[in-house]
């Protein structure tokens, strides 16, 4: 006679998955979150746009542009300027970016989600979700 067979072991939990306690509660999704965590990008983004300040410039007086190895040296400062101002450029555009994205994605969930709201209030949310939506997508959109 044959052993009767262990009963199947529970799957694994995927490293990817939130805990199943943490799904149960809710606390995955909330609008105040999401809203904050979006602002909060876009305040950082902005900082960062600010950051090369055009007072960090090099500034032409300051080298003897008769000696060769000076002009080559404010070449190179006025080069190193430039790419400073587009790595923080590029940064700012990409945390403008995430952030329009988590305020897009909270405005659509919360008009979905929230029933007691007034139709009015969803129809807002909606609107402000294709403005936020459209302004992430016409940023690299050309016809050229």
């Amino acid at each position: 006679m044959q052993a009767p067979l262990p009963p199947p072991a529970a799957p694994a939990a995927s490293p990817y998955q939130p805990p199943a306690a943490a799904m149960a509660k809710g606390n995955m999704y909330t609008f105040s979150k999401w809203l904050m965590i979006g602002l909060a990008m876009l305040v950082i983004a902005s900082a960062f746009a600010q950051l090369p300040l055009a007072s960090s410039a090099p500034d032409i007086s300051d080298y003897d542009l008769t000696s060769e190895k000076e002009a080559d040296q404010y070449k190179e400062d006025t080069d190193s300027y430039a790419t400073q101002i587009s790595v923080f450029g590029a940064l700012s555009a990409i945390l403008q970016t995430g952030s329009l994205t988590l305020l897009a994605y909270a405005f659509v969930r919360e008009a979905q989600e929230e029933t007691g709201q007034h139709v009015a209030m969803r129809i807002t949310l909606l609107l402000g979700a294709v403005v936020l939506i459209t302004s992430i997508v016409g940023r690299s959109f050309s016809l050229f």
